[in-house]
């Protein structure tokens, strides 16, 4: 039954779901007390003026005017949330079939304590964690409130694989994470036990968060050699494949031939690649375990001695911590490979440089895709006090419209008046992974 005492203007309660930093509650009152001030003042003026017309003109008996009327008080920052909550429960069925019908063959599974910070009231502590799974094209598939992310997750991951089960879907490939990627040889993970129903799974390690586990055995990442060492860092992980690259040097020249530049060197024509033009139009893949352990411990060796100071002597890496640090990660460098026969890449399109046809790529490797989102998540959802119940609600529109907007973007060109339609293509990485 529709409550009156909530009766508001759908475009009103619209403006709650903006997607910027700072849309609360608090901040639409004071625009709508704004908006409806200079309104008010407009009307006041000019019923005022008419009023003045009226008592200028001659008249046999003296024209009374009415008092002009109240402005009209604007609602709390409760009550607009809790309309804009009422809201979202209208359409709570749809919003969870559309939730519930998504799945993937790459899996990404991140956990947060953002979101769980706006916690108010009786539900403050009761939940210490988001944890969320995303596909490959970068959609949540499940997002849930726990306490903590080992055995609070069960029901999850349970419910995740039912899901599968029952919609005769294949069970997905492979699982990326930032933690309990693998234990010692012969034994079982906490993971492949949660996902004991998808013998097949393949748990990799993010490549990022790898990368962070050594930044920790530098001394500052203020240090002007720290740059240089987590790049150099993602090259003993990775390698360009060369057909990409040489097709995208190809293009580069030509495009700087026709700009007239000259004395074109290959050194030159590198150095006027970006690193957004690599990501998009070049393919990457690891170079295996032992090769990328040697060249590692290489780096390390490098920029432990003299070649790894600056100016003033202060050294990038501290000696014993890195080492302890490289003795531990040493056995996730098997976890940080690519899956063989598992591709990453999808093709969503092609751009034309100079004459030169290149392909465009989306990668599916790592989870920093689901980390931004959780970033994101915590910008779009309004105020900062908020019950477990308006928490879990708007946790759940916001994920659907999310989910509506990284399809429009995913399978709809911008470029061309046509849909591209990709099985699962996934969204490009945004770092070094």
């Amino acid at each position: 039954m529709c409550d009156f005492r909530y009766a508001c203007d759908i475009r009103v309660i619209r403006l709650l779901r903006d997607r910027t930093l700072g849309n609360s509650p608090a901040r639409l009152v004071r625009q709508l007390k704004e908006n409806h001030g200079e309104e008010w003042l407009n009307r006041l003026a000019h019923y005022l003026g008419e009023c003045a017309d009226f008592v200028d003109r001659p008249s046999l008996s003296p024209v009374v005017c009415q008092e002009p009327p109240e402005p009209i008080e604007i609602p709390t920052s409760r009550w607009l949330l809790s309309v804009y909550g009422r809201d979202i429960l209208s359409r709570i069925g749809h919003i969870k079939a559309s939730i519930t019908s998504i799945y993937g063959k790459i899996l990404k599974m991140d956990s947060t304590k953002k979101i769980t910070k706006k916690l108010a009231g009786h539900g403050r502590g009761t939940a210490l964690w988001l944890t969320s799974i995303g596909n490959e094209v970068g959609q949540i598939v499940t997002s849930v409130l726990s306490v903590q992310e080992g055995p609070g997750l069960d029901r999850m991951v349970t419910g995740v694989m039912e899901r599968y089960r029952q919609a005769a879907i294949p069970p997905p490939v492979l699982l990326y994470v930032d933690c309990g990627c693998c234990v010692s040889e012969g034994a079982t993970s906490k993971l492949q036990t949660r996902f004991g129903k998808w013998p097949d799974l393949q748990i990799r390690l993010d490549i990022w968060h790898f990368m962070r586990r050594m930044a920790v055995g530098c001394t500052t990442d203020a240090h002007p050699l720290y740059p240089t060492f987590m790049g150099c860092l993602s090259a003993c992980i990775f390698e360009w494949d060369a057909e990409d690259l040489s097709l995208l040097r190809q293009a580069k020249k030509k495009q700087l031939m026709q700009e007239g530049v000259p004395a074109l060197t290959d050194n030159l024509v590198d150095r006027s690649i970006s690193k957004k033009e690599l990501s998009l139009y070049c393919r990457r893949r690891t170079r295996g375990e032992e090769a990328t352990i040697q060249l590692i411990e290489r780096l390390l060796q490098e920029l432990g001695g003299a070649n790894g100071r600056d100016l003033m002597g202060v050294p990038l890496l501290e000696e014993v911590r890195m080492e302890h640090i490289w003795r531990v990660q040493k056995r996730h460098v098997k976890c940080i490979q690519d899956v063989p026969g598992v591709p990453l890449y999808t093709e969503v399109g092609t751009t034309t440089k100079a004459g030169v046809t290149l392909t465009r790529y989306r990668c599916a490797r790592g989870s920093t895709s689901l980390e931004s989102f959780h970033c994101h998540l915590n910008r779009f959802i309004p105020g900062w006090c908020l019950t477990c119940m308006m928490l879990e609600i708007i946790s759940i529109s916001v994920i659907h419209i999310a989910r509506l907007v990284i399809f429009i973007g995913v399978f709809f060109s911008p470029s061309r008046n046509q849909c591209k339609c990709t099985e699962f293509p996934a969204l490009p990485a945004r770092r070094l992974e």
